[in-house]
């Protein structure tokens, strides 16, 4: 026998050893986890042009966002924005902070009420937030 087949027959009856010493069946694991459901997201824009669509920035109704669902606040417009609350009745939005185009922020929302909002860097962008 030359080296080779001794070490396919060596590798070959380790194999056999090995299925034999763990029974041949798998044991099966632990059962996957059940997925968190998935929560809502409700799109926010600040508008192309928003600067110059003063209380219209936001669009030309009120955000609404219901209670529980992920608000996404993007902006598409070409120069950096934020928005913020004029209250603090809507504790988990208080402001994005510094939006660059393309950018966005979430936000949980789990408060129902309303604010005005704005942005501070534009002031007569104006609008309003609501959470039902």
């Amino acid at each position: 026998m030359n080296p080779r087949q001794f070490v396919l027959r060596a590798m070959t009856g380790l194999g056999i050893v090995l299925v034999a010493a763990c029974g041949g069946e798998s044991t099966p694991g632990p059962p996957a986890p059940t997925p968190l459901p998935e929560v809502v997201t409700a799109n926010a824009y600040i508008l192309p042009g928003a600067v110059g669509l003063g209380a219209t920035a936001f669009g030309d109704e009120p955000v609404v966002i219901h209670k529980g669902e992920r608000m996404r606040w993007r902006n598409t417009d070409t120069v950096e924005h934020d928005v913020t609350a004029d209250a603090a009745s809507l504790p988990e939005f208080m402001t994005t902070g510094p939006l660059a185009p393309g950018a966005e922020r979430s936000f949980i929302m789990n408060t129902t009420g309303t604010t005005r909002i704005h942005c501070t860097l534009h002031p007569q962008m104006m609008g309003t937030l609501v959470v039902q």
